[in-house]
């Protein structure tokens, strides 16, 4: 019985070229290859050579521990940032919020009225301030509800200057500035001081603003 014609091995120089260097140290023996036809010329081929390996269940079920360790340990690190991120936030605006309420009551209280002989003031206690301004509006600030207030009486308005106070003071001072004033003949300066609380820490402002004598 004849025995089937053996394939002849493929050139040296085709293997050369379609595997990297080093990949094939030695020829494979003529009964390991598949002889294949590409537009019109016979090659051979080694079966199972470029076979792709995928992942396995092992390799997969590993990697989502990982990833899950990973974002555990990284966890404390992200709840830390956000909470500082949120503070910084919170802070900002309390302040924002002090500083826009002390201006315009500052603002307010430089146009209290004289009207030759003394500044027209007339409720002038630690908690509330009561004045006429130059066009003949009177205006009390004052603060109610963990809120600090400003109130016109032509026409007759109430509004809120800003929330979360935990105290608003006024003290009165003569020319001298340290001594207090007895009434609305002597004062010369108005003090303010403001505090606001957010989530237990305070932030207090002070200011104190001289009358000015326009007559």
């Amino acid at each position: 019985m004849r025995e089937a014609p053996v394939p002849p091995a493929p050139p040296a120089s085709w293997l050369r070229s379609a595997w990297p260097r080093g990949a094939i140290r030695s020829i494979p023996t003529p009964s390991c290859w598949w002889t294949i036809r590409v537009n019109g010329q016979r090659h051979s081929i080694q079966p199972g050579a470029s076979r792709n390996r995928g992942f396995t269940i092992i390799e997969l079920v590993m990697t989502i521990v990982i990833m899950g360790i990973l974002a555990t340990m990284s966890w404390p690190v992200m709840d830390s940032s956000l909470r500082a991120y949120t503070e910084l936030t919170e802070t900002t605006d309390t302040l924002g919020k002090l500083r826009y309420a002390m201006e315009r009551m500052a603002r307010e209280v430089r146009e209290t009225d004289h009207n030759g002989s003394n500044f027209v003031i007339t409720t002038m206690t630690a908690g509330t301030l009561s004045f006429t301004k130059r066009d003949g509006t009177t205006v009390t600030l004052t603060s109610s509800g963990g809120n600090a207030t400003l109130q016109y009486s032509n026409p007759s308005v109430t509004s809120t200057l800003t929330d979360q106070v935990n105290s608003l003071a006024f003290a009165y001072y003569q020319s001298d500035g340290s001594t207090a004033a007895t009434g609305n003949t002597d004062i010369s300066f108005v003090q303010i001081s403001l505090t606001l609380e957010e989530d237990g820490n305070t932030y207090p402002q002070r200011t104190r603003i001289a009358l000015r004598n326009t007559q």
